[in-house]
């Protein structure tokens, strides 16, 4: 893909992490965290154990609600 598609990805993961961060609502928490996913498989592909670890990590900080990690469909 070309580097300012790859790029524009990135900074869209980015932006949906730190929307993520300050949502307040489970279903916005996990909808960020699911968009960032996405964006983040387009820049480095999928992972191949279905590893969704940045969601993970956001969904268990001490601030955060407690909500599953989004599955990958």
């Amino acid at each position: 893909m070309a580097e300012k598609i790859l790029s524009y990805f990135e900074y869209r993961a980015e932006v949906e992490l730190e929307m993520a961060q300050r949502a307040t609502h489970p279903a916005a928490l996990r909808a960020h965290c699911v968009l960032a996913d996405l964006y983040l498989d387009r820049v480095y592909g999928s992972a191949p154990d279905g590893d969704t670890a940045e969601a993970d990590t956001l969904s268990s900080a001490p601030d955060a609600p407690a909500v599953p990690a989004p599955s990958r469909r």
